[in-house]
């Protein structure tokens, strides 16, 4: 019994680790690929309530909801498990992504966050700043991944090491 719970809490951390790299594969090749027309809107501020880039979020929802249709149907708690991973991942994209990065909705960006929340709000930042069809860095959401995604040290290093570059030759 022990071992089937096991079995199901390794599905849900499965699901919510698995979603992020989903989400950066999805972000960079997708998003920012033949989807930029429904992802631009994100990049460029609307005044809107609801982006067209939104629909992401309503087609991960979908996936989640068919995992737990899935589970029921098949007996199957492992579906449900990777659902509710996926929920999860949901939950937080909502909270850091919109709500703390973005500042939509309960405007949670000037308050105090720790170390790593402030991590992720610099990256996103960079993200925006070199934005455009297929161009950029940094396209994850909720794990910052030192050698991956580029902050401003990481930027004005890469800087210095090309311009000494130039001075050598």
């Amino acid at each position: 019994m022990i071992i089937q719970y096991l079995y199901y809490a390794a599905g849900i951390v499965s699901g919510l680790i698995g979603m992020e790299f989903i989400a950066r594969l999805t972000h960079k090749y997708l998003m920012h690929g033949i989807l930029w027309p429904i992802h631009k809107d994100h990049h460029i501020p609307s005044g809107r309530r609801f982006q067209r880039n939104n629909l992401f979020a309503l087609f991960f929802a979908f996936i989640s909801m068919s995992l737990f249709i899935a589970s029921f149907e098949t007996k199957d708690f492992i579906y449900m498990s990777f659902g509710i991973g996926m929920l999860f991942y949901g939950i937080l994209y909502l909270i850091i992504h919109d709500m703390i990065i973005h500042n939509y909705y309960l405007h949670l960006r000037n308050r105090k966050h720790s170390r790593y929340i402030n991590k992720l709000i610099e990256v996103h930042e960079l993200h925006h700043i070199n934005d455009g069809r297929g161009k950029g860095m940094n396209w994850g959401f909720l794990l910052y991944i030192p050698g991956i995604d580029k902050t401003r040290v990481d930027l004005e290093r890469i800087n210095s090491k090309k311009n000494l570059d130039t001075l050598k030759q």
